[in-house]
């Protein structure tokens, strides 16, 4: 049963409210001024309220303002409060509505009029609660929409980038080449709330400090030889929204010096210009390499690196999520049959496992790419098949457990070290495939392409021809 709080001093008509809400299918407690109803809205969780306007003490409108402010521990902000009054005046109405209130009754409302305002104050409560989560649930949805995957890595990085997000803090994201970085920058970005646009700058696309601090800050009109016209940097474009600052370590050590200034006052200058520029700009940056080592060998500012460590976020490497490559990789493939204007093949077991079975090496920059070959060699097929993902060519020496490949100054044959590689497994099982492709870590019909492919054959293996006759 809907339980409604009666905050009335007249106690007569309070008792007639409680019995005709008990008849119409309510349970109602019921409080004689403004200050018991605080507590009872404190102390219970009530799907409505019907509060009389004038109240000893602390008046209904008083009650309603507490109640709206949010700042009652306890107490529902959002509940539904239908004010009640003896005297119908506009200008009390108006207040009312002003202040919050989800109704207005006179008490000489019928007992049905009072039911069914009571039902519709509710549904529309019910109706704004819904409506709040599903826009909660696209937002989240949203946020993540490219952070593809459900291992518990990525849902460590989803995790954080929750944390972090609506709260400006400085973000360094660390990684390997192709890992997706830029990606949970525009996840934050997308979940802090932050209504100014998304902003890239990459620290290693830039040849000298001049070019890296114009595009970083702009320029003034003269400010050196190619500068016709005054030019906005990334900084002032990003106002009020997020910059990505990629590949930081590529940085140099006079433009770093720069950027801590610029991280501290939020404030900076064109180059050539004179007149300081005030931004507010959330501050997300990248790197592939070790910082701190940076920072020990002199390449990286102590202080810089600080500034910027306030919340990292460790990207893992593709090969430490194998489990979400077959999702990543049917992503790709609807993404790029897509813009092919192509039916999305489905990836077949086999598939899936060549997939899992490769390092990436390019992670998923590399994956992608890949996806995009399969797609197109697809040719109208509705699979993709581990032949399929064989023929793209991912082909990976493996060296023995914790020990290096070591390259001869001659170069090496990958076609000849893979097979000999093969050649080792086949001979330590005795010529059993599938203890073999266990043994490489590869899969059983990849192992039997390769046998194929090089005709190897068991040592004791003889072909005695006979003449025809």
């Amino acid at each position: 049963m809907p339980r409604i709080l009666i905050v009335e001093d007249d106690p007569s008509f309070a008792q007639r409210l409680v019995r005709n809400l008990g008849l119409d299918g309510f349970e109602a407690d019921h409080a004689a001024d403004g200050e018991e109803g605080l507590r009872l809205l404190t102390a219970n969780r009530y799907d409505a309220v019907l509060c009389d306007i004038k109240l000893p003490g602390l008046g209904g409108l008083e009650l309603l303002t507490r109640i709206r402010s949010g700042e009652e521990s306890g107490v529902d902000s959002h509940v539904p409060v239908l004010m009640l009054t003896s005297i119908n005046t506009v200008e009390t109405a108006v207040e009312a509505m002003r202040r919050g209130a989800s109704d207005y009754l006179t008490k000489e409302s019928t007992r049905a009029e009072i039911a069914m305002r009571l039902r519709r104050a509710m549904d529309q409560h019910r109706l704004a609660e819904e409506n709040l989560r599903l826009r909660e649930t696209i937002a989240r949805t949203s946020e993540f929409s490219e952070m593809v995957g459900s291992s518990p890595q990525i849902e460590a990085i989803k995790e954080d980038v929750s944390h972090v997000a609506t709260t400006g803090a400085t973000v360094l994201l660390l990684g390997e080449t192709g890992v997706g970085k830029e990606l949970v920058a525009r996840a934050i970005h997308r979940a802090s709330g932050r209504e100014g646009p998304f902003v890239d700058i990459n620290g290693a696309l830039l040849p000298d400090d001049t070019t890296f601090q114009s595009e970083l800050f702009g320029h003034e009109r003269g400010a050196f030889t190619d500068a016709h016209a005054l030019k906005k940097g990334k900084m002032e474009l990003a106002d009020g929204g997020t910059l990505f600052l990629d590949e930081i370590a590529e940085v140099s050590l006079a433009v770093q010096a720069k950027l801590l200034r610029v991280l501290d006052t939020m404030t900076f200058t064109r180059l050539g210009g004179t007149r300081p520029i005030k931004v507010d700009v959330r501050m997300i940056t990248a790197t592939n390499r070790d910082l701190r080592r940076e920072v020990e060998e002199g390449r990286f500012r102590s202080d810089l690196y600080y500034r910027l460590n306030v919340y990292p976020i460790d990207v893992p490497p593709l090969r430490d999520r194998r489990g979400d490559i077959p999702q990543l990789a049917q992503f790709f493939i609807r993404h790029h049959a897509e813009k092919y204007g192509r039916t999305a093949p489905f990836i077949e077991p086999s598939a899936a496992e060549e997939l899992k079975q490769y390092d990436w090496p390019g992670n998923i920059r590399e994956l992608r790419n890949i996806c995009e070959r399969l797609v197109i060699r697809a040719r109208g097929s509705d699979t993709i098949t581990g032949r399929d993902v064989q023929a793209c060519g991912l082909i990976q020496p493996a060296a023995p457990a914790g020990q290096p490949v070591r390259i001869p100054e001659e170069g090496l044959d990958l076609d000849e070290v893979e097979k000999q590689l093969v050649i080792q497994a086949l001979e330590r099982t005795d010529w059993n495939q599938t203890e073999a492709s266990q043994l490489l870590g590869i899969s059983v019909d990849r192992m039997n392409n390769r046998v194929k492919k090089w005709g190897l054959r068991h040592p004791s293996w003889r072909v005695n021809k006979t003449p025809a006759r």
